[in-house]
């Protein structure tokens, strides 16, 4: 899969500005950006979740809660995205995993 299909979590984004991870092409989140202003630095696509990416969210947080693994709000939200678009999700929170066990479907690429 090319750069272009990623989706980068905020973690990375953070390594992408000091320079210490590479890459070219791909996406984050507005949401990304919040939690980190200086990404807008880096040549990304940003993407703006959708009503539909929020209610995949609402119903991945009941799956984890169910299953007593909650995961920030807003990680789930990034997830959505990723699950919606067919993008791969690139980040360093292991806990992403944990959203992989309920929805199979997300690309997962941890650093």
């Amino acid at each position: 899969m090319g750069e272009d299909r990623k989706l980068y979590d905020t973690n990375v984004l953070i390594e992408m500005v000091k320079g210490t991870t590479n890459a070219s092409k791909g996406y984050t989140t507005t949401l990304n950006l919040v939690e980190y202003p200086k990404g807008v630095v880096l040549d990304l696509g940003v993407l703006i979740p959708t009503p539909k990416e929020y209610a995949l969210a609402v119903e991945l947080s009941e799956k984890l809660v169910k299953k007593g693994t909650p995961i920030p709000a807003v990680d789930i939200v990034i997830a959505a995205v990723a699950i919606n678009r067919g993008l791969t999700l690139v980040t360093m929170d292991k806990h992403f995993s944990e959203i992989k066990k309920v929805a199979p479907e997300l690309k997962l690429e941890l650093r």
